[in-house]
C-alpha cells in the first residue's frame, strides 16, 4: 500500500465545510438529515484527511477498511487477474462511502485512486445512526441504509452492461450513470461533467480494448449524441442517450 499523507483540519484544503458538501448533498438527497447529523458528517468531512496520489492503494484486496468517505477525486473497485490484467467493478466519486464497521467481510475488490484523492474517517457517522445513540428512523440510518441499496444497483448495472450490452450501449450506460451520480453531490450540470479518465482506464470499466473504447466515443461523437471539450463531457441529446442504454436512474431510492 502506497503511503498516505494526513491533512490536519483547515490546512492545505478547501474553506471550511466545503469539503462536506459531496457527502452532505449526496446523503441529504436518500433521506431529510437533521441539524445535528449535519454537523456530525461536516465534522467528520473537516479532517484530519487521509491524502492519497493517483494510483495509490486505499485498501487491498481482502482487507477489512474502516468506513471513509470520499471527500474529493476519483476512485474506482479493481479485481486484479494474476496475469495483470484488470477489472473495474465500480467508480468511487466524491461523497462515496467505502468499507464498513466491523464485523464486516473481507472486501472482494481494491479500492485505488484513479486521481488524487482526500479521504475521511466516516467511522463517526456510523456510530451516530446506530441505535441507541439514533433510533432506525433517524435520517442518516435511513440514508445509509439506502447509500448501501445503491451499490447494489449500480453492481447491477455493471452486470448487465458488460453481460448483455454492445459498447455503444455500454458507454452510453456508463455516462448516464456518472452524470447522475456527479449531479446528486453537486459536481455536474444535468448535461454536462467532468471525466477525468483515461481510455484505459474506461476500457478496464467496460470490458473493451482501448481501440474498442476510441472508435466507440467517436462513433458517439459523429451521432451528435455527445461532445468531448476540455476534460468535460458535454450530452447532447439526453433522451436519445438514455434510450440507447435502456436507462433507469435511482430517483426511487430518495427520501
Amino acid at each position: 500500500m502506497l503511503p498516505a499523507r494526513l491533512h490536519p483540519a483547515g490546512h492545505e484544503g478547501p474553506p471550511p465545510g466545503v469539503e462536506a458538501q459531496p457527502l452532505l448533498r449526496r446523503l441529504g438527497r436518500l433521506a431529510t438529515l437533521s441539524a445535528a447529523e449535519v454537523s456530525i458528517i461536516t465534522e467528520a468531512c473537516r479532517g484530519p484527511l487521509r491524502e492519497l496520489p493517483a494510483r495509490g492503494e486505499i485498501h487491498a484486496e481482502g482487507a477489512c477498511p474502516p468506513p471513509a468517505a470520499l471527500v474529493s477525486g476519483w476512485a474506482a473497485r479493481v479485481r486484479m487477474l494474476a496475469d495483470g490484467r484488470r477489472q473495474i467493478v465500480a467508480f468511487l466519486l466524491p461523497g462515496d462511502l467505502i468499507g464498513r464497521p466491523p464485523p464486516c467481510l473481507p472486501a472482494p475488490c481494491a479500492a485505488l485512486a484513479l486521481t488524487r484523492v482526500l479521504l475521511a474517517d466516516a467511522q463517526p457517522l456510523f456510530a451516530a445512526s446506530r441505535f441507541p445513540q439514533a433510533p432506525p428512523t433517524s435520517g442518516l440510518a435511513r440514508a445509509l441504509r439506502a447509500a448501501e441499496l445503491q451499490e447494489e444497483v449500480l453492481l447491477r448495472d455493471q452486470v448487465v452492461r458488460l453481460g448483455r450490452q454492445t459498447a455503444y450501449e455500454r458507454l452510453a450506460s456508463l455516462l448516464l450513470e456518472l452524470r447522475q451520480r456527479l449531479e446528486a453531490a453537486g459536481l455536474a450540470e444535468p448535461n454536462r461533467f467532468a471525466l477525468p479518465l483515461t481510455q484505459e482506464v474506461l476500457a478496464d470499466a467496460l470490458g473493451l480494448s482501448i481501440v474498442h473504447i476510441n472508435r466507440t466515443v467517436q462513433q458517439m461523437r459523429r451521432d451528435r449524441l455527445i461532445e468531448l471539450r476540455g476534460g468535460q463531457v458535454i450530452i447532447l441529446q439526453q433522451e436519445t442517450l438514455q434510450s440507447v442504454a435502456d436507462w433507469q436512474d435511482m430517483a426511487g431510492l430518495q427520501d
